[in-house]
């Protein structure tokens, strides 16, 4: 098991790492929490940047070193942004991150997070029960 010093060191590396290269992280997050994301993206040293169409979020799979994808706030042009962005990042061999916000709700949510398990995010990041209804809702299991 990792210690807690072992923690705090990988995360110091981890902020000086990121203060050093200034990464681009791209996001398609919800209206929500725009602001939030690209705050703390820029309070650590990384450079934000947040998009909506589709050849945007192709653009900043490929250009950036991580992206986050947040299903919070879905607008009927995510229908065709986030899977071509989910697909660019796996291509690529970039992280990504999700976050299944009220997952089971909608057709177009559900959709979208069907189609993401075949591009293998790097991170779920999401509340106890977002987590727990991915394999419910949506038939993912851990491989």
């Amino acid at each position: 098991m990792i210690s807690k010093t072992e923690i705090q060191n990988q995360i110091i590396q981890a902020v000086e790492t990121v203060r050093r290269t200034n990464p681009l992280a791209g996001s398609i997050t919800n209206s929500v929490t725009i602001n939030f994301v690209a705050n703390a993206q820029l309070a650590v040293g990384g450079a934000a940047a947040m998009v909506y169409l589709p050849d945007e979020g192709e653009f900043l799979a490929k250009a950036g070193g991580a992206t986050y994808i947040n299903v919070g706030t879905l607008m009927p042009i995510y229908e065709e942004t986030l899977p071509h962005t989910a697909k660019t990042l796996h291509e690529a061999g970039k992280p990504w991150v999700i976050d299944p916000v009220a997952i089971g709700i909608g057709s177009l949510r559900t959709d979208l997070l069907q189609q993401f398990k075949a591009y293998k995010p790097a991170v779920i990041r999401g509340n106890a029960s977002e987590v727990i209804a991915l394999p419910v809702e949506i038939g993912w299991r851990r491989q």
